[in-house]
Order: C-alpha cells, then structure tokens, then sequence
C-alpha cells in the first residue's frame, strides 16, 4: 500500500470534520472551539519568535520550554513518560485515527520529511509521536497499525482524559470532543494542528505550523539535529 504523500492545503488551525448529524448547538461548539484555538494561538503567539532566513518553517521560542514529567501509554502498552523524550529531537502531533484530513495529510509529510533525510543515522532523526486525544477509539493494535501505516519507526501514545490534560495544557494543545450522532454514535474530535519540537533536553523548543512543506520541514529538521 502507498503512503499518502499530498498535503489537501488546510489552513485553520484545527481538525475540522463532521458528518451529517443533528444542527442543533453546532454553532455553539464551532463557537467554542474557535475560541479555544485562537486563545492557544495568541499565548503560543506571545512567547514564540519570528522565523529568521535560517529557517524555512520552524517557529523557535526564545528560551525553549521545561515540560513537566506526565505518563502516557504506548500502543503496545509500555509507559512512556517525560523521559522518553531525552536523549533525541522529538516531533509531537496530536490528533486521532478517525481524522479524515489533517492527521493523515500531517503524518504522510512527516513521513516524507523522515524519507528525505535518507542517510542519517537512525538514532541521530527526530523520533515521531502521535498522541492520541480519543482514547476510547484509539487503543492498542489499531493505533499502531494506524501509525505504522506511514512510516514503522513512529511510535503512537495515548492515556486518559487526566493523563492527556497534563500534558496537553502545558504545551498549550486544545482538543474538543463534539457530541457524537445520533443515529450512527460517530463523534468528530477538534484539535490544535501544529506538530511541535522537542529537544533533547524534554524542553518545548518551537513548532511547525500546519500545513507542513516537507522540503522546509526537512532542511529545517537537518539543522535542529546539527544544534548539539
């Protein structure tokens, strides 16, 4: 099976799908969801630099974040926890395996990006992680198939709604459960739709905002592992 290589050209800042279901209080969330981007937007916004001509795609902070020490749960059941984090350059994107756009199209052009770096040592790449922030779908084999499906050396994590909140809060990620059908029980899942960079260190250090230019994340990604 070929890997999805397109990006579809979003421009919001979160996952937006719904299917066919009932109207009633649709505005109200859309509404709230927005809210709750654009408030994650400015507070990233106020801390995070302006790209130089150093960088094609990076949004750098300043001074790069500390992240607090959460537990999280690999596909395969192992606990991953702040400390997974240490020792590699790591790409964080949190979505979930029923997003029809955003998730696929984010995680085919990382893909891409972990391809076009072609002859580097495999520890020396950026490690790959998608969280999951719709545990109730998104448990074990399925998660890593989903994963897997784009390149095998992603790793997928996801915990409970505690679990996820202590993570998500700090690197200032929003997520919005939408009421699910009546008919069918399927529920849409908003969520932020920037892949954000982690050091070596577990220190939040930037992002890539959607929608992602394999090329730039590449030549960008070449010069993050050159920083030390």
């Amino acid at each position: 099976m070929k890997r999805r290589r397109n990006g579809s050209g979003y421009n919001t800042p979160m996952c937006r799908y719904s299917p066919i279901r009932r109207q009633d209080g649709r505005v109200f969330l859309l509404a709230i969801t927005a809210i709750l981007a654009l408030v994650a937007g400015l507070i990233f916004a106020n801390s995070v630099m302006q790209r130089s001509a150093d960088w094609r795609a990076a949004q750098l902070f300043p001074t790069p974040r500390v992240i607090a020490d959460f537990e999280l749960e690999t596909a395969t059941g192992e606990r991953f926890s702040r400390a997974d984090l240490k020792g590699q350059w790591n790409l964080l994107f949190f979505g979930f395996t029923n997003c029809p756009d955003v998730c696929p199209d984010t995680l085919a052009m990382l893909a891409t990006s972990m391809d076009q770096l072609g002859l580097m040592r495999r520890e020396e790449k950026p490690q790959v992680i998608f969280v999951s922030v719709d545990p109730e779908r998104d448990q074990g084999e399925l998660l890593e198939d989903y994963v897997n499906w784009f390149n095998a050396d992603f790793l997928a994590v996801t915990g409970n709604e505690a679990q996820l909140q202590a993570l998500t809060r700090q690197l200032g990620v929003v997520y919005f459960r939408e009421a699910p059908d009546e008919q069918t029980g399927f529920y849409n899942v908003d969520h932020s739709a920037s892949v954000l960079i982690v050091d070596p260190e577990a220190r939040l250090f930037g992002r890539f905002a959607h929608p992602l230019v394999p090329d730039d994340v590449t030549a960008d990604l070449f010069q993050l592992t050159r920083l030390r």
